[in-house]
């Protein structure tokens, strides 16, 4: 029987159009992160407006003629025309249902979206433009508005829907049959819903592990349900769907485990003796599912926490550029060797990223780690050395302000890293982790964080592991304002080694 076919034989996995809900769209965080994703665009069509005809009216005008009567007049009859363009594209895109979040359409397909609605919004305006016969409004104010509020609308949804913001979910499905095939197979061919399986937890009768249904299926069977604690901590399980209809004592083993671990619980409907009793229906797909445990997710934080790190960091890199471009040569001439170096490190979710740095070592740095190995300072799998004789001249000074650090802006920028979080770690000391280290990966490696103001000098593996771990625990936004703060004096005391 092929995936089709499962869906088709049994009706309750059958696909029903009118009322396909996915489980991200509800709640009142979801529909809170919509109303910000909606103010977001109109006060970007508001700045670009404003920005269009300051550069039109105000650069090329001495002083007095820009706050005569007459320019008031003119800023006023201009910006009514410019905020009926920014209203009229958040309804354009509120009915293509750009707001929607987590979309459930292709990033292209939104990107192709929010032209079409600036394009229906342009059109708009120039036809209420040509009927008022106003002969005194800016074209070039209306034009300009129009390419740079676009321009800001589409960097808006790079930054919010590429790596950094787009919340994925990891997800394991219990039953590796015909349902649970389908399902993951269902799923890898919809990448915008936001769902990666990682792998099956599946048993016989006789409690050996099955395999999957289909030989050919590349999605791992990862254990058994005694293991879905370790499981989840070790893979960054987000969310666990059951296939398995009919094993209620399965499913009621299944919700002890997941809400001790935190883990999002969902099934293929059914009763289970009253567990599901009263749950939301809600459909993934076409395929319908009950929510029985739900680990609530601070949506609202993360939208400000990650809309302050775009921000910032491309403030900052456009502040920094021309001090990096002058060490950038101060490199050059120091030592021989590229400017940046570039390490693979470890990022949420046990993502592999490349961070960047200004090189601060000799070319050959990496080469000379092992015959230094006996001078090493720090305990465990890290590796440091205060008067460590790789370090060039030029390279101290940088460490000492940790201005080597300032190319991680752009890591922040894309996604990659956040301004405050955990300390990213090499591989090496990755493979060292146990199930209880990986939740400090549970969230964005940081510039900062607590134990870069608290830890730097400490040289205790454990206790660098600990600190992590309670800024994970711990994490507010308050926290990261503070950290922030504590971070500016650190660097100025010139405490980096």
């Amino acid at each position: 029987m092929t995936t089709k076919d499962v869906c088709s034989f049994t009706p309750e996995l059958q696909y029903n159009s009118q009322s396909e809900r996915t489980l991200d769209q509800r709640g009142g965080g979801h529909r809170v992160a919509q109303n910000i994703l909606l103010v977001s665009d109109f006060c970007l069509i508001c700045i670009s407006s404003l920005l269009a005809w300051c550069h039109r009216f105000v650069i090329h005008l001495p002083a007095a003629s820009v706050w005569s009567l007459a320019s008031r007049e003119r800023f006023e009859r201009d910006i009514s025309f410019l905020l009926l363009y920014a209203v009229l594209f958040v309804l354009f895109a509120y009915a293509r249902k750009l707001y929607e979040y987590p979309s459930n359409s292709h990033y292209w397909r939104d990107l192709v979206e929010m032209l079409k609605s600036a394009g229906s919004a342009a059109l708009v305006l120039t036809s209420v433009i040509y009927f008022s016969n106003d002969k005194m409004v800016s074209r070039e104010v209306i034009v300009v508005t129009v390419l740079l509020s676009t321009f800001a609308l589409a960097l808006r949804r790079v930054c919010f829907q590429g790596r950094g913001f787009a919340i994925q979910r990891n997800v394991v499905i219990v039953g590796a049959g015909r349902v649970g095939l389908a399902l993951s197979k269902y799923l890898s061919e919809n990448p915008q819903l936001g769902y990666v399986v990682i792998g099956y937890i599946d048993r016989r009768l006789d409690d050996r592990y099955s395999t999957p249904a289909d030989a050919n299926d590349a999605v791992p069977i990862l254990g058994g349900i005694a293991d879905l604690e370790v499981i989840g901590k070790t893979y960054f399980v987000d969310e666990i769907l059951v296939t398995l209809p009919g094993d209620r004592n399965l499913v009621k083993d299944i919700a002890t485990h997941a809400q001790k671990a935190g883990i999002d619980l969902h099934v293929i409907p059914d009763l289970y003796d009253g567990l599901a009793y009263g749950a939301p229906v809600n459909y993934l797909g076409r395929f319908p599912l009950l929510e029985v445990y739900r680990q609530p997710i601070p949506l609202v934080q993360l939208l400000f926490k990650r809309t302050f790190d775009v921000i910032v960091s491309s403030v900052l890199l456009l502040i920094l550029l021309p001090l990096a471009v002058i060490l950038a040569a101060a490199i050059k001439i120091n030592s021989r060797g590229p400017v940046f170096y570039a390490s693979q490190r470890i990022g949420k979710k046990g993502r592999t990223f490349t961070l960047y740095k200004l090189r601060t070592m000799v070319a050959d740095a990496e080469r000379r780690q092992k015959e230094l190995a006996h001078l090493n300072e720090r305990d465990g799998v890290l590796f440091k050395i205060d008067n460590d004789p790789r370090i060039t001249s030029l390279g101290r000074i940088l460490r000492k302000y940790s201005l080597d650090e300032v190319p991680q802006l752009w890591n922040v920028l894309i996604g990659d890293m956040s301004l405050v979080g955990p300390r990213p770690p090499l591989p090496t000391e990755y493979t060292h982790y146990t199930a209880d280290h990986y939740r400090r990966l549970e969230v964005p490696p940081g510039i900062t964080g607590l134990w870069q103001v608290e830890g730097r000098q400490n040289p205790s593996f454990d206790d660098y592991i600990r600190l992590d771990l309670e800024y994970v625990e711990n994490w507010s936004i308050w926290l990261d304002f503070t950290l922030l703060v504590r971070t500016v004096s650190v660097v100025l005391a010139g405490t980096g080694r």
